[in-house]
């Protein structure tokens, strides 16, 4: 809110603007004065800024082109110069195949031939060769010192990693007697093929730094030899401090050489912060570029000087002129001055009276809107919360109804009764898992999702949610692409825009369900996604659709068009909820009579998708024969989790599946029979705990047990806290299943063990 003063004074000031009109007109010759006056003053201005820009622009310019081309000549020494290490190294490689075999290490001939070689090449400081252990066998002078040797041998590993790879050239070097130098090395294969060593040559970094230095620069001016990521190898004038610096964040790295192999920029020095203009270019051959630099201070040194010659004359003009405005403005007559002032301050109270009143109205309404979302965010905790405990509870409901089926003596009554706690417990988890949605909090388990096998699946449940007077027609992308989703949720989020729609035709209708690829621009409502490839799903109807007023606020929790009792006003919510949470995002277009279409956008995934699940009511039980013979053949399975109960029960299911179990209440307790018990294999902990959160529990156990296998198990927890522990993980949705706790951690040992080898 801005002060109310301030608003007065601007009341004041407008009134007193348009009641201008109102004043004795003045002369019209003193009228046409003022104009000219501020006219020509403008153009003054614009004509003195236009001309030293003009010469700015063109000072560049020129300045630009001449580091071109001394670039170019750097550049074409430098890589002639480069290109006579190489041919040493090849000369020395083929000189090396052509050794009989069995030739002596020691041979002083191959030795003395490559001293012949570098001998008068000022760039070479040494050649060597090496076995593919890295052992020296021949070199052309005494042995290398300083970092040399280190970097030889990191040489020799990655031409060995990489057999196709060709020439390579290392950062920089400081040898002991103080001279910079970099390691330029080739592979040398065997006849049959496999890695036999490297040949590496000593490029002396002091060479190209004499050579910069007998091209005269203008003062300020620096060149620079670096590889193509950015790492300074050598520099004129010679600056130790920066010899081995990485600048591939710089602009003339990431926009020049990674589109172009030259170009010129004007960039901030990462030294000093001054503006330098830069020519770069890159070697076609090899991984090196030469750039050339002079401050934009010493170019513009001359420019400035006219720059204020100009500005002083365009000055004293211009102040001339204003002062003859400012004459001309004091013929008004003081009299009417001072009547129309005493106007402007009447109107001007009243107006800032009703702006005040205005103000205050508006911030009435923020204080109720402030309110409304406070109680929003109070109701959606207290929905996670209550959600977290009743998932705890299904848990135990679940596990035990799983454990006590497995009962060989159950009569067909127990059986009916056991069945009918099992869909009691099933809806009970469907109402914890749409609490969840509308507090945002349902821990989701993404994957790679076929929409259109998701939608048919969906089919005669919307029917039957539709009735017989709305007619269902789907349209199923041919080329669909998989999407990264939970199927559950957007099974949920489908049913709830298909009942939206229903409702939205009280006399009939037809609702489309239709899935496309989607490719997104920026956003420009709120909610809808990011930039970005997604697959689309649209419900439509034909139904009543929306005003204006009514599709702003659609996403708002609570607001609803219905009756009382007829509707929470929590279904788009909770879609926008799930959607946002997915990565993706809700667009609605709706006219008045014409109907509503709600298009939810979900992530592309980056593989294909799984096949489609069965139902958890028919996926079957992973108890029974060979469960034991399963479990007995891992390790033991620590299981986490600070409610008594739910351990008990989960440790149940999991020694009915065969594995060992050892348990902890919290994540101290678990640390410490990690370290205590090297047979648990598997980590299953709950992500809400007091004190150590099962999150931090992870992150500890990684660092204790790196190659220990993490599972989390929730009903109630923020994506961040799980994906935050580990680069990669596993969920298990409280409440679960014995069989989906058993594919989860057999799925789980199994990508471990893959990573293992």
């Amino acid at each position: 809110m801005r002060d109310d003063r301030g608003n007065l004074g601007g009341a004041i000031v407008a009134l007193k603007r348009k009641s201008g009109r109102q004043r004795c007109h003045l002369p019209s010759v003193s009228r046409s004065l003022q104009v000219a006056a501020i006219t020509v003053t403008l153009l003054i201005i614009a004509a003195t800024a236009q001309q030293l820009a003009r010469v700015r622009d063109t000072m560049i310019a020129n300045t630009e082109r001449q580091m071109a081309r001394l670039d170019m000549v750097f550049a074409e020494q430098t890589g002639r110069a480069a290109e006579t290490v190489d041919f040493i190294l090849r000369n020395t490689i083929d000189a090396v195949r052509q050794l009989p075999p069995g030739t002596p290490p020691q041979a002083a001939a191959m030795d003395d031939l490559m001293r012949h070689w570098v001998e008068g090449v000022r760039q070479v400081r040494g050649v060597c060769v090496t076995d593919k252990d890295g052992t020296i066998i021949f070199a052309s002078g005494p042995p290398m010192q300083g970092n040399v040797p280190g970097a030889l041998h990191a040489a020799v590993l990655w031409h060995a990693a990489h057999p196709d790879a060709g020439l390579r050239i290392s950062d920089p070097l400081r040898e002991t007697d103080g001279v910079w130098t970099a390691l330029m090395t080739r592979r040398i294969d065997a006849p049959d093929g496999s890695f036999a060593g490297v040949a590496s040559a000593r490029m002396d970094m002091r060479y190209f730094e004499e050579f910069y230095q007998a091209i005269e620069l203008r003062e300020g001016g620096v060149i620079l030899l670096h590889l193509r990521d950015g790492t300074v190898l050598a520099r004129y004038p010679h600056n130790d401090a920066i010899m081995g610096t990485s600048y591939a964040d710089l602009p003339p790295f990431k926009d020049i050489l990674s589109q172009a192999m030259a170009g010129t920029v004007i960039m901030a020095s990462p030294l000093d912060g001054g503006e330098r203009v830069l020519a770069i270019r890159a070697l076609k051959a090899f991984p090196l570029a030469v750039n050339v630099s002079v401050d934009e201070d010493q170019v513009l040194a001359g420019w400035r000087a006219q720059a204020w010659v100009f500005g002083i004359g365009a000055f004293v003009v211009c102040w001339l002129l204003m002062a003859l405005m400012f004459l001309l403005a004091r013929r008004s007559r003081e009299v009417e001055r001072l009547l129309v002032e005493f106007r402007n301050a009447k109107e001007a109270t009243e107006l800032a009276n009703r702006r005040l009143i205005e103000q205050m109205e508006e911030r009435e309404r923020a204080e109720a809107a402030l309110r409304q979302a406070q109680r929003i965010e109070v109701v959606g905790r207290l929905t996670g919360g209550v959600a977290h405990d009743f998932n705890n509870l299904l848990t135990v409901v679940r596990g035990n109804i799983e454990l006590l089926s497995q009962a060989p003596s159950l009569d067909q009554r127990e059986r009916d009764l056991l069945g009918a706690m099992r869909a009691a417990a099933e809806r009970g988890a469907t109402l914890t898992g749409q609490l969840l949605a509308f507090a945002r909090r349902q821990p989701l388990v993404p994957r790679s999702v076929d929409l259109n096998a998701v939608i048919t699946g969906m089919h005669d449940l919307l029917k039957s949610a539709l009735g017989s007077a709305v007619a269902i027609e789907t349209w199923p992308a041919a080329d669909l692409w998989s999407a990264m989703a939970d199927v559950t949720q957007i099974e949920l989020v489908v049913l709830n825009l298909t009942i939206n729609a229903r409702d939205a035709m009280p006399r009939g209708g037809v609702l489309t369900i239709e899935t496309a690829n989607a490719l997104v621009g920026p956003p420009h409502r709120p909610g809808e996604p990011e930039a970005g490839e997604y697959v689309a799903i649209t419900v439509r109807d034909n139904g009543i659709g929306m005003t204006a007023d009514v599709l702003a606020r659609a996403f708002e929790p609570f607001f609803t068009t219905k009756v009382p009792g007829a509707g929470s006003g929590l279904g788009l919510s909770q879609v926008y909820g799930t959607a946002r949470q997915s990565g993706g995002g809700v667009r609605i277009d709706s006219d008045p009579g014409v109907g509503t279409s709600v298009t939810i956008y979900l992530p592309r995934a980056s593989e294909m998708a799984d096949p489609t699940p069965l139902p958890a009511s028919v996926v079957p039980s992973a108890a029974g024969p060979g469960a034991s013979q399963r479990g007995a053949s891992q390790g033991a399975v620590l299981l986490v989790d600070d409610d008594p109960a739910v351990r008990v029960t989960v440790a149940a299911v999991l020694g009915d599946l065969g594995y060992q179990v050892r348990q902890a209440s919290g994540g101290a307790e678990a640390l410490e029979l990690l370290r205590r018990d090297g047979g648990i294999e598997v980590l299953l902990t709950d992500v809400v705990m007091p004190g150590m959160s099962g999150a931090e529990l992870a992150r500890h156990a990684a660092e204790v047990r790196p190659r220990l296998t993490i599972l989390f198990m929730s009903g109630y927890a923020a994506p961040e806290e799980i994906t935050g522990a580990l680069q990669r993980h596993r969920l298990v949705r409280k409440p679960f299943l014995p069989a989906e706790l058993a594919r989860q951690i057999e799925a789980a040992l199994a990508e471990n063990r893959a990573l293992a080898c």
